[in-house]
């Protein structure tokens, strides 16, 4: 029995996905209505909240070892947030499991940062604000503004001066900020140094022959202040022009914040005159449809490898496929590389590589600021998925 605590984005994937290959799953979950009808009746989906904690964990996986007669086999964290919960419930299980030091790095940036000093990892300088100091930024401009511990890029900002800092602080630091699914954010800003470089996401799992790098994930991002990730292109590590050097360091990554089992997603910025640099690593697989570009570009099951390393067995990938898979979110409310309206949609559906249009609301739905659905009708969310793929020449520009 596979466990999978609190699916969120890419964890309901993961779930669905082995639901459809026939693994029994145990789902212990706060937001059971964001789970699909096929992980319903094909799951044990139990309610957890964070609040109960490990030990509710426990006492739900002893239940549904009574009931069904299936022993846990491992245990999978669905999301950001459950990193901590799920490494501990893994450890408790005997199952294979971060340490406790490791999930605390990778859930709160402050400890991170200070594992990148006493691991020579490279990183942002960087300064950990609470609510009571509103005094002048610790960092010469600019900087970056972020929780220390919500993930998505929520309330993150770059600053150019005091006032535009001082107004990102207090958007961290105020406790009636909504931060969604996150049961209890610590209010505390982490500010950062401002690099400049190209932005990479490294995505792969360990098991038990080791660490995989499976994609060397190209980003796109919104305009300033915002880092909103507006596109992506996934592509194996050998094709890459950075391949070599970002394979490297995400060796280094795993082996400084002792990943030992389950998905990597590091995020870093190649700078000039210092090469990688950490911008954050999560335990947990990538959202925005990244491990969906992945199997479609470089051919990996993030999901079925993230699922065997938790049960203690080797994944095998075979050969990396040539491909690469690149998706745009295409929108009219926010300002980037893919901004546009209707008419402008036509340069990326008319090209060869384009496979799919997905609206993320119904078509039809009456809106003043349209996107685009696949019958070219307006929609009302803010943003549309367009995706497609092509092979990849070996050290060619991935853009």
């Amino acid at each position: 029995m596979l466990i999978v605590v609190q699916p969120l984005s890419a964890g309901v994937r993961l779930t669905a996905r082995m639901v459809a290959a026939g693994v029994p799953c145990l789902v212990p979950t706060q937001f059971p209505e964001l789970l699909p009808p096929e992980v319903h009746s094909g799951a044990t989906v139990v309610d957890w909240h964070p609040d109960a904690g490990v030990a509710g964990l426990l006492r739900l996986v002893e239940k549904a070892v009574a009931e069904t007669g299936a022993a846990p086999t491992g245990v999978v964290a669905g999301f950001e947030y459950a990193v901590p919960e799920a490494a501990e419930l893994a450890r408790k299980l005997g199952l294979p499991a971060l340490g406790a030091g490791a999930a605390e790095a990778v859930r709160q940036k402050d400890v991170m940062r200070r594992r990148c000093e006493e691991r020579a990892v490279a990183f942002p300088r960087s300064v950990t604000v609470g609510p009571g100091d509103t005094g002048p930024c610790p960092l010469p401009f600019p900087v970056v503004v972020k929780p220390v511990d919500c993930g998505g890029s929520l309330l993150v900002s770059l600053c150019h001066d005091q006032e535009e800092y001082a107004r990102a602080c207090a958007a961290v630091h105020d406790p009636g900020e909504d931060v969604k699914f996150h049961p209890n954010p610590r209010r505390t800003a982490q500010v950062e140094e401002y690099v400049e470089g190209p932005e990479f996401s490294l995505d792969g799992w360990v098991d038990a022959d080791g660490p995989h790098l499976a994609s060397v994930t190209t980003k796109f991002l919104s305009a300033p202040p915002d880092f909103f990730e507006m596109g992506h292109i996934a592509t194996a590590p050998e094709r890459s022009p950075h391949g070599e050097v970002l394979e490297r360091f995400a060796r280094e990554v795993v082996a400084a914040f002792d990943l030992t089992v389950g998905p990597f997603h590091i995020e870093t910025r190649i700078v000039r005159d210092r090469g990688p640099v950490l911008i954050e690593v999560g335990a947990r697989l990538a959202g925005d449809n990244i491990p969906e570009l992945v199997l479609a570009g470089p051919g990996v099951d993030l999901c079925a490898a993230t699922a065997d390393a938790a049960r203690g067995v080797r994944h095998d990938s075979g050969a990396l496929s040539p491909v690469s898979a690149g998706l745009a979110f295409v929108t009219t409310d926010r300002p980037g590389t893919f901004a546009g309206t209707l008419p402008g949609i036509d340069a990326f559906t008319q090209a060869a590589e384009f496979r799919g249009l997905l609206p993320e609301a119904e078509p039809g739905r009456s809106s003043t600021r349209a996107t685009f659905s696949a019958t070219g009708s307006p929609v009302s969310t803010s943003r549309a998925t367009l995706t497609g793929s092509r092979a990849s020449s070996p050290r060619s520009s991935q853009t």
